[in-house]
């Protein structure tokens, strides 16, 4: 059975740009400051922490999404950059040689293309 995956690499910024648009289209609590720190967790979970230049100490200056959340938000990002994204295949994140990239997984079922043999 052909599988087909396709992956998009996302660059630290569009990253940052999908997870507060994200945080702020849900609800989840966004300090009013500039980003000072990206960290994604490359050992599997891919994971997103970021670190927030905050003006006093008193005020929470990191905001974690796990990677359910990230994937949402890097979907909705492309939806609204009008990337294309495949509608039937799997999802996932992958975190490889410092860069983030959303993969999808695409088979075909068996029995979905019919051919015939010419006499």
């Amino acid at each position: 059975m052909p599988t087909e995956r396709r992956r998009i690499i996302f660059s630290d910024q569009e990253i940052v740009s999908a997870a507060l648009s994200y945080c702020r289209s849900t609800g989840i609590p966004v300090p009013d400051a500039d980003v000072e720190k990206i960290d994604i967790a490359m050992d599997g979970d891919c994971g997103l922490d970021l670190t927030f230049a905050v003006p006093s100490p008193e005020l929470s200056d990191q905001v974690s999404l796990d990677a359910d959340t990230l994937l949402n938000a890097l979907v909705a990002y492309c939806r609204v950059s009008a990337i294309p994204l495949p509608k039937a295949a799997s999802k996932r994140l992958e975190a490889k040689e410092g860069a983030l990239s959303m993969v999808f997984d695409m088979c075909r079922d068996r029995g979905s293309v019919k051919c015939t043999l010419a006499a």
